[in-house]
C-alpha cells in the first residue's frame, strides 16, 4: 500500500486505466466528463466499465454532467446512481486499486483543485475486499437504463400518465418498482408528443406566453403568423407523454400477483420488464384466478418487450378459447403454434377447412390426417329430405309412397356413425333400394335423377364412398395418433363439411360422457360450422347437426373436460350463444364494423384503445384475454423457432 499526494493520484489513474485488461470500477459522487473521457481514452477496446455516482437531487447531476454518462454509453459500459454515495475509490482488474478522498472532477484530481490523499492498493486480498464492497454499493443503487418513463400524475387509483425518457412502442408492459423487490405491472399507451416551446391554451404557461400570443395574433398578415409560430416550434425541446393503465401488484414475499390496494406514487420511475427476472415469469406462468398454470403453453412475447407469454391450455380444455381475426391476420399460424407448443397427453379432433395444419403437424410424429373425398353424407333420414329437396324434389309425405321412401330412408341412415347403414351400402344402393319398392313412377323417376344429377355435378364418387368414409371416420375415432386431422381441402359440399363435423363432434361427446379424459376440438372456420341464425347460407337450428353438436359442447364439455376452439374470421356471424361460451379470447385484426361490435364485449372499458386498435394490429399481433391469462394482453407472435 502506497500513499498517493494530490498532484499524484491522477497520473496513477492515468496508469491504472492504460494497464486494465478486463475491468475497471469507479466509484466516485461526483464526475466530470471532460476529465472522465480522458481517462477513459487510456482504455484497450473491449474493457469492462462500470460507474457508481452520488444522485441524492438534482444538483449532483449539475457536477457529473450529460457527457460522462453518453462517455460510458459509447464504450458499452453502464452507470449506477446511488442517492447515499460519498466513496471514492477506483478498481481494476481486481488486482490493484486506488482508495481516497477525491472525486473524479477537476477540483478533486487538478494541482490547482483542493488538496486531496489517496493511497494505491495492490494485495489482491484488500483489493478483493474492495470489489466486494463495490458490488453490495451497486446492489443498493439504481440502473438508469432501465427507466423508461416517470409517473407524472394519477388520475384513478389505476391509470394516469407518465413523462417518457426513451422511445417505446404503443401498449409496451412495463413496471412500476415499489419496496421490498414488490411492483405494479402496467402497460403504456397512447404516446403523445408536445413542443414545450408553444405557449399551451390552459394555466400557467398561457399566461406567462400571453405576450407571445398577442403580439402574433394581433397582426393580421396570416403568413407572418404562421412564420413565428414556426420559429417559435424550433427553439423549443420535445418531449412525449403517454398514459398508463396498472395491470396488478406483484408481492414477492407471498410470491402473489394481487389487485392493487394502493395507487402508484406520483414520480416514481417506469422501468422496462427483464426478460430474466423469476418474478415477472412467476406472473405470466399463473392463469386468471392466481394459480400456477397446469398446462403453461408459449404464445409469443408481451408487445414491445422480450419477455416471453404464456396461456394455460388447461383453461382451454375446461372453459374453451375464440380465435378471430380477419384472413391473414395470423390465427391459423397461432393455432398451429399452439398445437406444437402443446405437448400434453390430450387428444386434439382438428376439423382443417382447407387443409392448412397437416404438413406443418405432422413433424410431431402422432398426427392422423383424415383426407375426405368430396362425398354426400347425409347426418340422417331427414337431412337426406332436405337434400332431395334442394335438388327439386319435395317430398310432404301425404302419399303412401312418399311415406314409405321417408321411413326407409330414415330407417338406413342415422344421424350416429354406428347405426347408419352408409356403413355398409353406399348412397346410390340405398337409393335404388328405396327406388325399388315405389310405385309412382314419376317419384321414382325423379329419385333417380336426382341421383344422376349428384354424379355430374359433384363425380361419381360422391354417391359411391360413404362406406370407406364413414369407416375412416369410424377409425379415426379410436386411432393411437394424439392429433387427429379433419382435412376438409377436397370437399366441396357444405352439408357435408357439417354433418361430418356434426357427426364425430357429437361422437366425441358420446365417448367424453361414457369415458371423462381431457380432449380438445379445434373448428377451423367455425362460422360455416356454427352460424348465428340468419347470418349465412348455412342453416342455424335443428337442421344444422354441427350446430348442435358445437353448442352441446360448449355447455357441458366444461363438466367432461372437452375443449372447444373456434377460429373464425366473421364473430358476426358465429353464433352469439357459443362465442359466449368460449372463455378466453384471442383478437387478431378485425376491420369490419359488424365483426368489432361482436368483440366488444371482450373488452373491459379500461381497454377501449386496445379495441380502437384492431384494424390497425400488424399480422401475428393479438389481444388475448380470459381464463387462460393472468390479465389481458397484447403479444406479438415469432414464426421460428417454436419453444
Amino acid at each position: 500500500m502506497n500513499v498517493l499526494r494530490g498532484e499524484e493520484i491522477l497520473d496513477k489513474l492515468r496508469e491504472l486505466f492504460s494497464k486494465a485488461d478486463k475491468s475497471v470500477k469507479v466509484c466516485s459522487a461526483w464526475i466530470k466528463g471532460e476529465v472522465f473521457r480522458e481517462l477513459l481514452s487510456q482504455l484497450k477496446e473491449g474493457i469492462k466499465v462500470e460507474v457508481i455516482v452520488r444522485a441524492s437531487s438534482y444538483e449532483d447531476l449539475k457536477i457529473t454532467d450529460a457527457q460522462v454518462f453518453k462517455a460510458v454509453r459509447e464504450i458499452g459500459g453502464k452507470v449506477y446512481l446511488n442517492p447515499k454515495l460519498h466513496a471514492k475509490f477506483v478498481v481494476v482488474d481486481g488486482k490493484e486499486a486506488v482508495l481516497g478522498s477525491a472525486n473524479v472532477t477537476h477540483s478533486g484530481l487538478s494541482p490547482e483543485g483542493n488538496i486531496e490523499a489517496a493511497v494505491y492498493i495492490s494485495e489482491i486480498k484488500k483489493v478483493k475486499e474492495l470489489e466486494e464492497n463495490f458490488e453490495e454499493i451497486k446492489l443498493q443503487s439504481y440502473d438508469p437504463s432501465k427507466v423508461l418513463a416517470f409517473v407524472l400524475s394519477l388520475e384513478t387509483a389505476r391509470e394516469g400518465l407518465v413523462l417518457l425518457t426513451r422511445e417505446i412502442q404503443e401498449q409496451t408492459y412495463v413496471k412500476i418498482p415499489t419496496e421490498k423487490g414488490n411492483f405494479f405491472l402496467a402497460r403504456i399507451f397512447d404516446i403523445r408528443s408536445l413542443n414545450l416551446s408553444l405557449p399551451g391554451l390552459d394555466g400557467d404557461s398561457f399566461l406567462k406566453e400571453s405576450g407571445f400570443i398577442r403580439e402574433v395574433f394581433g397582426e393580421r398578415e396570416l403568413d407572418w403568423k404562421v412564420a413565428s409560430l414556426f420559429a417559435k416550434s424550433q427553439e423549443g425541446v420535445e418531449v412525449q407523454v403517454a398514459k398508463f393503465e396498472v395491470l396488478g401488484e406483484y408481492e414477492r414475499e407471498r410470491n402473489l400477483f394481487k389487485t392493487p390496494i394502493k395507487p402508484v406514487r406520483a414520480g416514481s420511475p417506469v422501468e422496462k420488464l427483464e426478460v430474466e427476472e423469476e418474478s415477472l415469469r412467476a406472473i405470466l406462468l399463473k392463469n386468471h384466478s392466481g394459480y400456477d398454470m397446469r398446462f403453461p403453453t408459449y404464445l409469443g412475447r408481451l408487445q414491445g418487450t422480450e419477455v416471453k407469454a404464456f396461456l394455460d391450455m388447461d383453461k382451454v380444455i375446461s372453459m374453451h378459447m375464440a380465435v378471430i381475426g380477419t384472413t391473414g391476420s395470423g390465427k391459423t399460424t397461432f393455432v398451429k403454434k399452439v398445437l406444437k407448443n402443446f405437448q400434453q397427453p390430450v387428444r386434439v379432433y382438428l376439423f382443417d377447412m382447407y387443409g392448412e395444419y397437416y404438413e406443418e403437424l405432422k413433424e410431431l410424429g402422432s398426427v392422423r390426417n383424415v383426407q375426405l373425398p368430396n362425398v354426400l353424407i347425409p347426418a340422417d333420414g331427414d337431412d337426406l329430405k332436405r337434400m332431395l329437396k334442394e335438388s327439386g324434389l319435395s317430398l310432404s309425405e301425404r302419399s303412401s309412397d312418399e311415406k314409405e321412401l321417408m321411413s326407409f330412408l330414415r330407417k338406413h341412415v342415422k344421424s350416429e356413425l354406428d347405426r347408419s347403414d352408409l356403413r355398409e351400402k353406399s348412397l346410390e344402393t340405398l337409393i335404388k333400394e328405396a327406388a325399388l319398392h315405389l310405385k309412382d313412377r314419376f317419384l321414382r323417376d325423379s329419385l333417380l335423377d336426382i341421383l344422376d344429377s349428384w354424379k355430374r355435378t359433384y363425380g361419381e364418387e360422391s354417391v359411391k364412398l360413404q362406406p370407406k368414409v364413414l369407416k375412416s371416420l369410424s377409425e379415426s375415432l379410436k386411432a393411437p395418433e394424439r392429433i387427429v386431422i379433419y382435412n376438409y381441402r377436397d370437399v366441396d359440399i357444405t352439408e357435408t363439411r357439417i354433418n361430418v363435423a356434426g357427426l364425430i363432434m357429437r361422437e366425441i361427446l358420446k365417448e367424453a360422457k361414457t369415458a371423462p379424459s381431457d380432449r380438445l376440438i379445434v373448428l377451423e372456420e367455425a362460422h360455416n360450422f356454427a352460424p348465428e341464425r340468419g347470418t349465412a347460407e348455412v342453416q342455424a337450428g335443428r337442421e344444422n347437426l354441427a350446430y348442435l353438436s358445437a353448442r352441446r359442447i360448449a355447455m357441458e364439455g366444461r363438466k367432461l373436460r372437452l375443449g372447444l376452439v373456434a377460429i373464425t374470421q366473421r364473430p358476426a356471424n358465429i353464433s352469439k350463444f357459443i362465442l359466449s361460451q368460449l372463455n378466453t379470447q384471442v383478437i387478431f385484426k378485425l376491420i369490419t364494423k359488424n365483426d368489432l361490435e361482436a368483440v366488444a364485449p371482450f373488452f373491459e372499458s379500461s381497454k377501449d384503445d386496445v379495441f380502437n386498435l384492431l384494424p390497425f394490429l400488424k399480422p401475428g399481433t393479438a389481444y388475448i384475454s380470459g381464463l387462460a391469462v393472468p390479465f389481458s394482453f397484447l403479444f406479438q407472435m415469432e414464426e421460428i423457432p417454436y419453444w
